[in-house]
C-alpha cells in the first residue's frame, strides 16, 4: 500500500529559508507533499525551525496574491491588507516541489475568519438574540458561499495538487477570539442552541424546505431564557439530538437537516471546481476535538452541520485530528473512521508534546495506523518542530516506507 505523508506548514518556513531546501529536508524524511496554509485565521505561535521566533499571525490573512477576477460579483472578496502583495513565495514553493516530485496542497482555512467578519457582520453566525459570532461566517450566506468558491477556483488555477479544507461549516460559540470571557456554566446543549445560527440566510433555506424558521428561532430563544435568568437545567445531560428533540420538537431535526444539505452543496460546488484538475479534496475533520475522552468521533459531526455519509461523496479523504497521546486511542478512532465513515480515511498526528513525547510512542503510532489500513498519515505542524521532532517522524515513516 502505497503511502502518503504530508507536512502542514505554515508560510513562514517558506518566507524565511530557501524552499528547496526545505522540501530537500522533507523528502529525506519520507514525505510526499505538504499542506501549506494559503488562507489561516489568527494566532500566536511559537516557531521553531528558523526560530525560536514568537510570531503573531493575523485572522482571515491570504499567503499569496489573490486574483480577484476568480470570484462571482456577489463575493466577498479578500482585503488589500489580507493578502501579500505577491506570488513570489507560492511560486518558489511549487516549482521546489515539482523539483522533488512532491505535492502542494493549499490549506485553507474557511469560515473561521474574524476580518472578513468585522467587515461584513451581516454574512456572520448570529444566534436568536442577534448576537454575531464576528469570527465565523455563515455558510448558508450566498456571499459568504462564493467567497469560498471564489477562494477554491483561484487557487486550482495556480496549479496545486489538492485543497485542504478547514473549518468549511458551522462552529460552536468559542475558540473565536483572543479573550473569552463566559463566567457562566452552560451545558452542551445550551452551548450548542446559544451559537446555532438564524441569521436571514439560514432561516430562509429553512423557509423553502418547508419550514418555519422564524416561530423556530422564538421557541429556541424562549427554552434559553431560564439558563439566562437562573440556572442551566441540562448541566448533566450531553448534546444529542434526542436531547434537542424533547426540548425543542421534531422542527429542530429538520432544521439541523437542512444546514446539513447547505454544507453539502457547498461542497458538492467545490468538487465540480477541483475534478477537472484531478486537485483532491481533504476534509479536515475536526470532530475529535469536540470530546477529546471519546473514540466515537464520526458521531459527533452533526454539531458542525455535517452530515458525513453526505460529504463523503464529495471529498477524497477525510482527515481526522487524531490528536491523543495513547496508541490505542489512536487505533480506535482510526477504527471508528473506518467504519462509520468508510473510503479513504487519513490522520493528522502530532508528533510533539503533548501528544508524542517519545519517538517509540509516535512509531507505534504510525505502524498502527498503517496496520489497519491508514495509508495517508499527516503530521502537525512542521514551523512548530525542533529538529529531533522532524527526525523523529522520519523513523516513523522509515518503519513502513
Amino acid at each position: 500500500m502505497p503511502l502518503s505523508a504530508n507536512a502542514f506548514t505554515l508560510p513562514h518556513t517558506f518566507l524565511r529559508q530557501n524552499p528547496k531546501k526545505v522540501f530537500q529536508d522533507l523528502a529525506k524524511a519520507h514525505f510526499s507533499g505538504i499542506h501549506l496554509a494559503l488562507n489561516y485565521h489568527g494566532s500566536r505561535d511559537f516557531l521553531l525551525r528558523q526560530g525560536p521566533q514568537l510570531e503573531y499571525l493575523q485572522d482571515g490573512f491570504h499567503y499569496y496574491l489573490p486574483n480577484l477576477e476568480a470570484y462571482a460579483g456577489n463575493a466577498l472578496r479578500p482585503n488589500s491588507m489580507d493578502h501579500l502583495s505577491d506570488n513570489f513565495m507560492l511560486d518558489q514553493v511549487l516549482l521546489a516541489a515539482d523539483s522533488f516530485e512532491m505535492n502542494v496542497n493549499a490549506w485553507l482555512v474557511f469560515s473561521h475568519n474574524s476580518s472578513i467578519g468585522r467587515k461584513n457582520p451581516e454574512c456572520t453566525i448570529t444566534n436568536v438574540f442577534g448576537n454575531h459570532f464576528l469570527s465565523d461566517l455563515c455558510p448558508s450566506n450566498p456571499k459568504v458561499k462564493q467567497y469560498f468558491l471564489g477562494m477554491v477556483r483561484d487557487l486550482v488555477s495556480r496549479g496545486v495538487q489538492g485543497i485542504t479544507a478547514e473549518s468549511l461549516h458551522f462552529h460552536g460559540s468559542r475558540h473565536g477570539d483572543h479573550h473569552e470571557r463566559f463566567f457562566i456554566e452552560m451545558s452542551p446543549t445550551t452551548e450548542f442552541l446559544f451559537s446555532l445560527c438564524f441569521c436571514p440566510s439560514c432561516i430562509a433555506n429553512f423557509d423553502e424546505q418547508g419550514g418555519e424558521g422564524e416561530k423556530l428561532k422564538r421557541k429556541v430563544a424562549s427554552v434559553l431564557l431560564p439558563f439566562l435568568e437562573e440556572a442551566d437545567e441540562w448541566l448533566s445531560n450531553s448534546t444529542l439530538q434526542i436531547n434537542l428533540l424533547e426540548v425543542i420538537g421534531p422542527e429542530i431535526l429538520q432544521y439541523l437537516a437542512c444546514r446539513e444539505k447547505t454544507v453539502e452543496l457547498i461542497y458538492a460546488e467545490i468538487a465540480k471546481l477541483t475534478s477537472p484538475k484531478s486537485v483532491k479534496i481533504s476534509y479536515v475533520d475536526q470532530s475529535p476535538l469536540i470530546d477529546t475522552s471519546s473514540i466515537q468521533p464520526a458521531a459527533l459531526s452533526w454539531l458542525f452541520g455535517v452530515d458525513t455519509g453526505a460529504l463523503r461523496k464529495h471529498v477524497d479523504t477525510f482527515l481526522p485530528l487524531m490528536y491523543r497521546a495513547l496508541t490505542a486511542d489512536i487505533r480506535a478512532l482510526a477504527m471508528n473512521y473506518k467504519e462509520k465513515v468508510g473510503g479513504e480515511i487519513g490522520s493528522i498526528l502530532r508528533p510533539t508534546y503533548p501528544d508524542s513525547v517519545t519517538s517509540s510512542n509516535l512509531i507505534d503510532k504510525v505502524q498502527t495506523l498503517q496496520s489497519i489500513g491508514i495509508s495517508n498519515i499527516d503530521f502537525y505542524l512542521l514551523d512548530t518542530w525542533r529538529s529531533r521532532d522532524l527526525q523523529r517522524v522520519a523513523e516513523a515513516l522509515e518503519r513502513i516506507a
